[in-house]
């Protein structure tokens, strides 16, 4: 390369690194002041909650043992309907201050070695804080002990007497007991003339009782039954009784027994021959025994403390409400059930705030002039709250008030 040649090349290097320069010098961005950073969240971040989510209110926990299959179903099924009407009725208004009435179920099968179980799984595990148990006074009398010995306050609609004898503050009749319907239908046939009787009842402790306290009424009156005849509860043939007491003439036959068993008795014993006169007691005044015994439950007597829906204002509201949930009339066992709910109902809002089994049954206790579809209830220091009964007739296929009290 010349001189000359080397010379331009350094001339075209020079002029080409100073452009570079210039550029380089373009491309520097002028100082500015850094961002403001904003001195709160950004408006889109989520808002944290400032109290911790409503949680719902707990459920008030109440025990109910009573046969929905066997013998005595219908006993469970009308007990069932009455609590349940009043406990919906009290949910719809909010419950006791917001916390909902709870009903936890059981069937015993009117099986106190059932009822025994029950009652134990109802307090260790469901945590109940009362309880309805039982409705038949064999399960009854085995649970008591069980209920008093966790302190849990439980009703029961079960007759037999001794129940309340046991030394329980924790147990409540929602009914009288047995003694008061066999006092009176025995006292009404002897006012009417009538001096033979024969009694017919089943060996459960209900049916025991029931014709211990027909004996003793009739012995008030210096007389005494004919003969007693007894049967087991699921029996279904009574011709073997029925031949007995018939050799004996009576002109009334007092019923002991369920529902069914006397509905079966009633209509065997008119094919038998007899035309007599028949007695009982709350069993007697049911629909079910007019269902089972057909004709022959025509012109039977019974002692209730329920002996009419159109008693007063109370009973129809009742009748009414009870008919349009359930799609049948009411009768004596579905209203002393509510009247038993309408009760605890009354002792849960009283010793509210403090839910608990003790408070509950300090309540009861306290119970006293409230105004039930069975009459005034005020419960003593034994858990009696009722002791009056009517007596009714069956008369064309319907019970129909003879004497109200």
């Amino acid at each position: 390369m010349t001189r000359r040649n080397v010379f331009l090349a350094i001339t075209m290097l020079t002029v080409v690194a100073v452009l570079l320069g210039a550029c380089g010098a373009k491309a520097t961005p002028t100082p500015t002041k850094p961002a403001v950073q904003p001195t709160t969240a950004p408006t889109t971040a989520p808002v944290q909650p400032t109290t911790a989510p409503t949680q719902p209110p707990e459920p008030i926990k109440i025990g109910w043992i009573a046969p929905k299959t066997g013998t005595n179903a219908i006993l469970g099924e009308w007990d069932e309907r009455g609590i349940l009407l009043a406990f919906e009725a009290k949910n719809a208004q909010g419950g006791i201050h917001g916390r909902p009435l709870v009903l936890i179920q059981e069937d015993d099968e009117a099986d106190p070695t059932k009822a025994v179980a029950l009652a134990q799984k109802l307090i260790t595990q469901d945590k109940v804080v009362a309880a309805f148990a039982c409705t038949n006074s064999t399960t009854t009398l085995a649970v008591v002990d069980i209920f008093k010995e966790y302190k849990i306050p439980h009703l029961t609609s079960a007759l037999n007497a001794t129940i309340t004898q046991k030394g329980s503050k924790y147990v409540f009749r929602d009914c009288p007991a047995g003694p008061a319907y066999e006092k009176s239908i025995v006292d009404f046939m002897v006012g009417k003339g009538f001096k033979r009787f024969a009694i017919i009842s089943d060996t459960s402790a209900y049916g025991k009782g029931e014709a211990e306290y027909q004996t003793n009424a009739l012995k008030a009156h210096g007389l005494e039954p004919l003969t007693v005849e007894w049967y087991a509860i699921d029996d279904k043939d009574f011709t073997g009784q029925l031949t007995k007491i018939l050799q004996t003439n009576p002109e009334v036959i007092l019923f002991g027994g369920s529902e069914v068993a006397s509905g079966l008795i009633a209509k065997q014993a008119r094919q038998l021959g007899f035309t007599g006169q028949f007695a009982g007691g709350a069993a007697i005044g049911t629909t079910k025994f007019i269902e089972v015994a057909g004709e022959a439950a025509e012109g039977t007597y019974y002692s209730n403390p329920y002996i009419t829906n159109d008693l007063n204002d109370l009973t129809r509201d009742f009748a009414a409400r009870y008919k349009a949930r359930w799609g049948d009339e009411p009768e004596s066992h579905g209203a002393k059930a509510y009247d038993g709910a309408t009760v605890l109902i009354m002792a849960l809002e009283a010793a509210y705030p403090d839910i608990t089994p003790e408070r509950i049954t300090e309540e009861l206790h306290k119970i006293c002039g409230v105004q039930g579809l069975q009459g005034v209830i005020c419960y003593d220091e034994n858990g009696e709250g009722l002791h009056e009964v009517g007596i009714g007739v069956v008369k064309d296929g319907k019970l129909t008030p003879v004497s109200v009290k």
